[in-house]
Parts: structure tokens; sequence; C-alpha cells
């Protein structure tokens, strides 16, 4: 669709044409878009910071347009409140819709990998959110070579159970009887027949690459790892650690069935590759061209309902986006972001070279486990500086952890001033237990204002090019 026309002015006020006044009623603000949400009650006074309280009658203008210091008569002041329609309201991020969108992603449609019909769902239904907000939007599908699994392990009578082979490991498959080792600690193989059998460790204590080690050391010809907690996960043997017998993690539901099979036939088939995968980022604009950007990336790694990563920093960046439909601001909701950041890389590489003003990302933004605004330094002063002005508290200039980072990088890389707002260090991230009963609404509450006031001061100094 078309762009939205303008229609009333970000700034409150009254306006209407009186017969008792020749001038027109004028605000020096520029125009932008009307939003309808309700302001959210925690954040009322914060998530917007050119939002005023109250709203007073504007005064006459002069020919030029600019308002005058003459103020209307008693008697023309009545007759302009009288007759002047209710004052349109200022939209702010409603932390309730963000909320659902962190349900219906998390939990309406679940894990979403890169490639997967999951993702294309979550991908239609961004889409859906964008338009309705007034964005002309668009779906671009994009190609890359991805990593993918189809390990299993096979139990007698034909049942299989999913599993993720480690990284480091071999592929192949291994058959023969299961054996329990325990940990993998010395004690635990110490007098135990390991030849031609393939050992079932449970995950602690001692590290995967040491497991696989003594098990291929004691004759074992294959390793499976049963998780310490419920659902699959990522794990690596280390980049010191060569084995040549296939090492494969399970989830930790499935430890009770593996349990039974000790002393049965079983095969653990490692079967882990590289192949091209189909994905796709969802683009909503506000205008003819993309001066500047706000985004997100909305898929999950496999094993995880991405509830805090990153459902959150998606329902964040939709939210503020419907409350800001600013002319030159191009939202962007990157799919394939956990398997290398493919999405963005895309978008920049057929998009922009350089061009953008400034690019806000969210990458988790669902708890308050120390808040970090990470990347460009110039830029996360002044975000912080707009922050402060907001009366919004706790966000500091952080850094991701090692090897790990998120879509600004992206923008980064070809000259675009960027930065993400992260809710800081979750340990369930990449996991089953990243799930929406652990999403803080408060946690919520505060990036949406956050990210709210960041782009109100962004959009203020690039009025130049940003128009409301």
């Amino acid at each position: 669709m078309s762009p939205t026309p303008p229609s009333v002015p970000r700034t409150l006020m009254l306006a209407a044409t009186v017969a008792l006044l020749a001038a027109t009623v004028a605000c020096s603000d520029g125009p932008t878009e009307a939003g309808d949400a309700a302001t959210p009650s925690t954040f009322a006074a914060t998530a917007s910071s050119d939002a005023p309280g109250t709203a007073t009658a504007a005064t006459p203008a002069s020919d030029s347009g600019t308002p005058t210091a003459a103020a209307p008569s008693p008697t023309a002041t009545a007759a302009l409140e009288s007759s002047a329609a209710p004052p349109a309201p200022v939209a702010t991020p409603d932390t309730g819709r963000a909320m659902e969108h962190i349900r219906h992603l998390s939990e309406g449609i679940g894990p979403r990998p890169a490639g997967s019909e999951q993702e294309r769902e979550a991908a239609d239904y961004i889409a859906t959110q964008l338009d309705t907000a007034g964005y002309d939007t668009q779906i671009e599908e994009f190609t890359f070579e991805a990593e993918r699994d189809d390990s299993v392990v096979e139990l007698p009578g034909g049942v299989l159970l999913r599993g993720l082979a480690m990284q480091g490991s071999p592929n192949g498959e291994a058959a023969g009887t299961a054996v329990h080792a325990g940990l993998g600690r010395p004690e635990d193989l110490a007098g135990g027949d390991l030849r031609g059998k393939v050992v079932i460790f449970e995950r602690g204590t001692v590290t995967f690459g040491d497991k696989a080690r003594a098990a291929e050391a004691a004759g074992a010809i294959g390793v499976i790892i049963v998780n310490d907690e419920p659902g699959l996960f990522l794990g690596s043997l280390g980049d010191d650690t060569e084995v040549s017998i296939p090492v494969i993690g399970v989830a930790g539901e499935d430890g009770d069935v593996l349990e039974e099979a000790i002393g049965e036939r079983i095969s653990a088939i490692a079967d882990a590759g590289r192949e091209t995968t189909t994905s796709q980022n969802v683009v909503g604009r506000h205008g003819d061209r993309c001066f500047a950007y706000l985004g997100a990336h909305y898929d999950s790694v496999t094993v995880s309902p991405g509830a805090n990563d990153n459902a959150s920093g998606t329902a964040v960046a939709l939210e503020v986006a419907r409350a800001n439909p600013v002319d030159g601001l191009c939202v962007v909701l990157f799919g394939a972001e956990e398997l290398g950041l493919f999405g963005s890389q895309d978008y920049v590489a057929n998009h922009l070279a350089g061009t953008g003003r400034f690019m806000l990302n969210v990458d988790m933004a669902g708890r308050w486990d120390g808040p970090v605004v990470v990347g460009n330094d110039d830029l996360t002063d002044e975000i912080l500086a707009a922050l402060d002005n907001a009366g919004v508290e706790g966000f500091e200039n952080g850094a991701f952890p090692p090897y790990a980072s998120s879509d600004h990088v992206s923008f980064a890389s070809v000259g675009v001033p960027s930065v993400t707002f992260n809710a800081g260090d979750d340990r369930a991230i990449h996991t089953a237990q990243d799930t929406m009963d652990r999403i803080d609404e408060g946690a919520v509450g505060r990036f949406l204002a956050a990210v709210d006031a960041a782009l109100d001061a962004l959009v203020d100094r690039h009025a130049n090019v940003l128009a409301r």
C-alpha cells in the first residue's frame, strides 16, 4: 500500500477554524501520523520525550506560518474552545500489545529456526502487524548456506529420539549395546567394559570433549550425552578435541527412555552438515526512502521457543514502529540471525551502502539482567543522554560476550552508526527454557520507553530527512 498521508502533529494542540479568528491555528512541529494506542500507565511520563502532559490552545499564526505573541480575545478563546474537536492522542508504545506479540511468537508459533515453516509463519504475522500500522510492507526472501542437523538415536522397535551432533563430532552411525557411564568421571568409567559399546553419559561436571575422548580411549564406538534439564542443547567438543566416533546430545526428558534401553542394541546416528536454506526479512517502509532503521530478528534456535531471544525484541520493534510512523524510517525484522546474521547481511548487501543516519536494533528485551546499549560509541552516548532526559534509567554502554553478536553489526559494516538494545546475560537463551513465563512485563515496558525515547531524539536531530 502507499504511505498513509500526514494527519495530526505529534505535539498535542487544539485546531479548528473559528469564525471570530482571521488567522490560522498552527503548531511549530511538522506533521506526523496519529496513533491509537492507550498510554501504558507505568511509563506514561517517559515513553516519549516530546509528549506534553497537558494540551494547550495554540496561538494565532502570522501570514508566514510563524505563531505570533498576540493572544486571542476572551470571546475568541471561548469560541475556539467550544468549537474545537477533542485533541488527537499521542501514540505511545503499549506494553500490553508487546506482550501479546511475544506470546504469539513464542507460544502460538513456538520455535522459529531459519528456513522452517514456523519462521515463515512468524514473518507473515509480522507483516500483518506492520500493514495494520500503516506501513508499506514486503516480505523479501533470500537464500544462504546454513547448518542442518538430522541426528537421531534409534532404539529397539524403531523408536527414534531426536538429537543434535556435537560440534566437532564426525558424521556416522554407531550401532551397539547401550551402556551407562554416569558423568564420565574416572570412577564412573573404572571397571566397565566399553569396547564396541554406545556409551550414555549424563551432562555435567566433565566437559563434552573429555567424555568423548575417555569413551573412545576405552573402545566405545559412539557417545550419547543426556541433557541435565528438559530440551535439546547445542554443545561443542572444543577446538582442541579430535575424536573419530559420533557424539550426540539428546533432550533431558529422553533420559528415562534411554535408561530402559541399557543392555539393548541401539544406534547413534550423527548427521549434520550444510545446505541451501531460504529465509526472509520483513520490511516496512514509511515514505519513499529509508534514511534510518529500526529492527530486530524474529527467528530462534531449533531447540527454543525464543521468548526473550528474540520474540521480545521483535515485539518492542513492532510496537515502537506502530507508535512512530516516521517518513524515512524503515522497520526491518530479520530472519536467520541465529545462524550468522544472514538476514541483515542480505538486506544491507541489497539495499544500502553507508547511507543510513542510524540503526536501532533490539535483541532480547524481555528481562532486566543488566541492560546495555551495544555498538557505535557516539550513537550510544547520544542515546543514553536522550534516555536520561526522558527519565528512563538503568541502561549502560556495554558489550556482548565473546563470540556473540547481533544484526546492528551488519549495518555498522557499511558505515551506518548502529546499536543494539540488549537485556543482559540470560542463561536460558538458546534453550527450551526461554519461555513466556520468564518474560518480565515491567522490563518490556522499560525497553519500549527507552527505544521510543531514543528514536524521538534521533528523529528530531535528523529532521532534515525524517518527518513526523
